[in-house]
């Protein structure tokens, strides 16, 4: 019997990890490149001392304030977009111009306009998190099928009801693919965002302890900012499948 491909993927993700954490345990460790012990050792000092859980929470509240933002922002525009051609095309040319823009690239632009702290870091989060979001909702603005637009006006339809019985729900399911890929990107952009303009957070924390060269305690974050932004990537991928997204067949 052919096993389930979702078994067989369980299955060879914990064979991979299995095989990084072997390679890991059998490295002697030096100043750079600790050992795996010596990592794991962290934990217990990490976890005590509240210091890890502060610090993920910090990190977690502004991704989440960030990408939300994110979506309700490309949400409203890409409506807009729907319901007035026009308007899509001009806005179109501003965020392909923006896009190629690293969000990292903003830091110190927002920086100097929101100071340090929390609004620096989520406004970096949004503009991470908002062009895959927007690019999902285009792909759904050209999913909707115009005969089911007018379907929906010759039975009476107003403008309102096209927009929210008949386009966001066409727009939905892209939207969502966006949000996971805009979800993976602004976690990237915080910890890199922390690591120069917060005063809290995992990447605040990571810089501090690579200047003082902690380096067990700088992997053991590393290896928490990986297991989250893993967490948060399966989560919104199963989000997506669960309404029949186009993200299923992006693996």
């Amino acid at each position: 019997m052919k096993a389930n491909p979702a078994t067989q993927s369980a299955v060879w993700s914990c064979v991979g990890i299995g095989l990084f954490a072997g390679t890991w345990a059998i490295w002697p460790g030096s100043v750079a490149i600790p050992s795996l012990g010596a990592v794991l050792a962290e934990f217990p000092r990490l976890i005590s001392s509240g210091q890890l859980g502060q610090d993920t929470l910090a990190s977690l509240l502004r991704v989440l304030a960030g990408v939300s933002l994110a979506f309700v922002i490309a949400l409203v525009l890409a409506t807009g977009a729907a319901a007035a051609p026009r308007f899509r095309y001009a806005l179109l040319a501003v965020t392909e111009l923006l896009r190629p823009i690293p969000p990292i690239a903003w830091v110190p632009v927002v920086i100097v306009l929101f100071g340090i702290g929390n609004r620096p870091a989520i406004a970096i989060v949004t503009l991470g998190a908002f062009f895959p979001i927007w690019l999902g909702c285009l792909q759904g603005i050209d999913a909707i099928r115009q005969e089911h637009v007018r379907a929906a006006r010759s039975l009476g339809a107003s403008r309102l009801q096209e927009i929210t019985m008949v386009m966001l729900p066409t727009m939905r399911p892209y939207a969502l693919h966006g949000l996971r890929l805009g979800g993976g990107l602004g976690w990237f952009c915080v910890v890199a965002a922390e690591m120069m303009g917060a005063s809290s957070g995992l990447g605040h924390r990571v810089q501090l302890l690579s200047l003082n060269i902690q380096m067990d305690a700088v992997f053991a974050y590393l290896i928490v900012i990986g297991a989250i932004g893993a967490a948060l990537n399966f989560g919104l991928r199963a989000l997506a499948v669960s309404i029949d997204a186009p993200g299923r067949a992006y693996g």
